[in-house]
């Protein structure tokens, strides 16, 4: 009895420590929406504590994609000129920890932003609806989150509680996630768990003396690089007066819009 106990702990850990790592297309097209932008890679790695989601990091694309002019153009003939992507040695980073019920973020805007939050409490709304994703039949669910609606697909079978980016607290892992323009676009590359790839499950790497924003504090600095750009334009005007000011909106410049 006693060998069956000590067997019966040591496979309880083994489970428990299990990672997994789920690889994702991520699409950012605020200008335009309908999935229409550049095409980033980004994974998730997690285990049953933690998850950690990077996008738009040097090393996960090449230097061409990198640096290569694009035009995307939508359903009405108008459209957006990409010169390059964005993207930065650190990339765009989301660390989540359930037991702490914390969120550190990263995001590249200018220059590196860092922001630590508590967990934002998301409101789903589990569908009928079912659709196959790779060899996972996945279930649809729904919900409001800072200024977007989304739509996103999640497999029970992996019953963690994980998604791209702040997409988080549904009964499986996400698989497939969009808001209702496709202005952000997650979509399922492929999927190991468990895994024995290199990838941690880590916290992000905050270097010293820079401020670390609180959610609201990230909110205020939105407004001000809105106010930057109204500003740059009216100084372009001022050279080419024929040109029209149009203050951007939040939707068309961050994921988180409100």
């Amino acid at each position: 009895m006693k060998y069956k106990i000590i067997a019966f702990l040591l496979l309880s850990n083994i489970v428990f420590s299990q990672k997994g790592i789920i690889r994702y297309g991520f699409i950012e097209a605020f200008d335009i929406g309908n999935a229409k932008g550049p095409d980033y890679n980004a994974y998730l790695v997690f285990d049953k504590n933690q998850s950690y989601y990077v996008t738009a990091k040097d090393s996960l694309e090449n230097a061409q994609k990198m640096n290569e002019q694009k035009i995307y153009e939508n359903e009405d003939g108008g459209g957006s000129i990409q010169n390059g992507m964005k993207s930065s040695k650190e990339g765009d980073q989301v660390v989540y920890n359930i037991k702490k019920n914390t969120m550190w973020s990263n995001i590249l805007y200018r220059k590196q932003i860092y922001i630590k939050e508590i967990a934002p409490k998301i409101n789903w709304k589990i569908e009928k609806e079912t659709k196959k994703i790779g060899t996972f039949l996945c279930k649809k669910a729904t919900t409001s989150l800072r200024g977007r609606k989304y739509i996103v697909w999640f497999a029970t079978e992996i019953s963690l509680p994980y998604g791209p980016w702040k997409l988080t607290g549904l009964p499986g892992l996400i698989l497939e996630a969009y808001d209702t323009n496709k202005s952000v676009y997650w979509y399922f590359k492929s999927v190991e768990y468990p895994t024995k790839v290199k990838e941690k499950v880590k916290y992000m790497f905050i270097p010293t003396k820079v401020k670390v924003l609180s959610y609201e504090d990230f909110k205020g600095l939105q407004i001000k690089e809105q106010e930057i750009v109204v500003e740059k334009s009216k100084l372009l005007k001022k050279q080419f007066p024929q040109i029209e000011v149009i203050t951007p909106k939040l939707n068309e410049m961050f994921i988180e819009c409100e």
